[in-house]
């Protein structure tokens, strides 16, 4: 009789025990019949008890949040100085080609390029074709304002890149792109890479700010 006792009170407090215990965090449900049961809640925690289990759960989401606000400040602060670079490189609109020319007494196309960039902390190759193997390459529909415009040469044949320019714009809408450059007729000046001369020489666009 003792064992048989000792027994059911051993099977009391085991089930006891959990039920206190579900009843102190606010997650057991009680059917009226006596047995009791764990909420789907209970196994669901919710982000406000797990900050309160553990108050370090809040520094990745407040750290991700501060990520972007540097972000947009370095996109902002990136955007203002390619809007600044564009405004200097339109100062040199008329500038006379020169071959070899690579200052404000006279440009050659990556004479030009290497020289605006150099103002703004950006270093290019001297020749177009290096400049082509800088930075991100890009497809037509990604240029955008600050990009290079690669073209080649005379021959349009040839495939080798022999010309560069600055993009200025590119409309979503047409796809027509307008750019700065060293021209051998008329210098500094601004075109179309629509124009057909551009247009069958247009090789690549690449990006370095």
């Amino acid at each position: 009789m003792a064992k048989f006792i000792i027994a059911l009170f051993t099977m009391l407090v085991a089930v006891a025990v959990p039920a206190s215990a579900a009843r102190k965090s606010g997650a057991v449900k009680n059917d009226g019949s006596g047995n009791v049961s764990q909420s789907a809640d209970a196994e669901d925690l919710t982000y406000a008890s797990i900050s309160r289990t553990n108050p370090f759960e809040i520094v990745p989401a407040a750290g991700m949040e501060l990520l972007g606000d540097i972000d947009d400040a370095d996109n902002a602060d990136n955007a203002l100085m390619i809007a600044d670079m564009i405004s200097y490189a339109k100062r040199f609109i008329g500038t006379r080609y020169v071959r070899g020319g690579k200052s404000p007494k006279g440009f050659d196309c990556s004479g030009f390029t290497s020289y605006v960039f150099d103002q703004f902390g950006y270093s290019l190759s001297r020749s177009s074709a290096g400049q082509y193997g800088q930075g991100v390459k890009l497809s037509r529909d990604e240029v955008a304002a600050g990009d290079l415009l690669f073209f080649t040469g005379r021959n349009s044949r040839s495939g080798r890149v022999g010309h560069v320019g600055i993009a200025l714009s590119n409309d979503p809408e047409t796809g027509e792109i307008t750019f700065i450059h060293a021209a051998i007729s008329g210098g500094i000046r601004i075109d179309r890479i629509s124009a057909p001369y551009y247009a069958s020489r247009y090789i690549g666009a690449r990006r370095v700010m």
